[in-house]
């Protein structure tokens, strides 16, 4: 109990949020409760960034791997598949594909408006970065129209695309993500094997084949406009948009990974978002000049970047 009180007080939650966490916490022994069961006793023997030692070599560059979670790199390949229907736990994407010509819309409206600003990251020493932060391509251009990101306000940007929002199981992290022509984003790992990330093209040249291209670990997988692309972004992964003169524009957003029962999500998403406002808080008090997550991205935020990157 020592220990939980030590775990519990990391996140710097109310008194209120404590008891909330502890009712969760007390259906650790239900069956399905089983992969936070083994999550949450690794964080209480201070082991939670510890791979298991059977990750896939392509995933062990991910700070949090969860055990009985299965891992494959690509869930679903739209474009590859044709007309075949997605896997039974992803069958909500026929859904959210024939609702593409209106997230296309929602995306074409914003063009002259303020809201896409440069990707960009805190930088590491020696990275390649400027003012705003670390890029993270090695040529071309990534420019982003966030609408959600670790609890910050992006509602005045959700306002404006009410249907591309609209997905089941949302993990909180959503964007469209604008590749100049002859960009590549180089190969990086995400932060979590608890989500899987779909690549939903609305903007998508289609000669010459490949140009717009994902990698997951071995996995090469081409992009298709309209045709809605399932992968563990917990495997390394790298992308880009080869195309001379044409740009490539895809909604990305996470969702929970299929595997974690409502009960687990509940759990993992009532604590994520207590750490992130702890971690807001925190980096707040840093400064706006600091160089950590949130002032990275408010810094690019404010940025205006060259439409032609945008809307080539």
């Amino acid at each position: 109990m020592a220990k939980m009180a030590s775990v519990l007080d990391e996140y710097c939650l109310s008194a209120i949020g404590k008891s909330v966490a502890q009712a969760y916490l007390r259906k650790l022994r239900d069956d399905d409760m089983e992969r936070v069961r083994h999550w949450w006793l690794r964080k209480l023997n201070g082991r939670e960034c510890v791979p298991p030692a059977s990750a896939a070599p392509a995933q062990r560059g991910c700070p949090e791997l969860l055990e009985g979670l299965r891992a494959a790199p690509v869930w679903w390949r739209g474009a590859a598949e044709g007309d075949a229907a997605p896997p039974e736990e992803l069958a909500w994407l026929r859904d959210v594909e024939a609702r593409v010509p209106e997230m296309r819309a929602e995306l074409l409206a914003l063009r002259g408006q303020r809201g896409f600003q440069p990707y960009r990251s805190p930088k590491a020493g020696g990275d390649r970065g400027d003012d705003l932060g670390k890029k993270s391509t090695d040529a071309g251009d990534w420019n982003v129209y966030y609408l959600e990101l670790h609890n910050m306000d992006f509602a005045e940007n959700r306002a404006r695309c009410p249907v591309t929002c609209d997905v089941p199981r949302r993990y909180g992290h959503a964007f469209f993500s604008a590749n100049a022509p002859k960009t590549h984003i180089t190969a990086h790992n995400g932060p979590t094997a608890k989500k899987l990330r779909c690549h939903l093209p609305l903007v998508c040249p289609a000669d010459p084949p490949g140009a717009c291209r994902l990698r997951v670990a071995d996995e090469f997988v081409s992009l298709a406009e309209g045709r809605a692309v399932v992968f563990d972004d917990s495997f390394n992964h790298e992308a880009w948009n080869d195309h001379a003169s044409a740009g490539r524009i895809v909604l990305i957003f996470d969702v929970w990974h299929p595997d974690l029962s409502p009960k687990e999500v509940k759990l993992l998403s009532f604590l994520q978002t207590a750490a992130m406002k702890r971690d807001k808080r925190i980096c707040d008090a840093q400064g706006v000049d600091a160089d950590n997550f949130y002032a990275v991205i408010d810094k690019a935020r404010a940025a205006t970047p060259d439409a032609a990157s945008i809307w080539a």
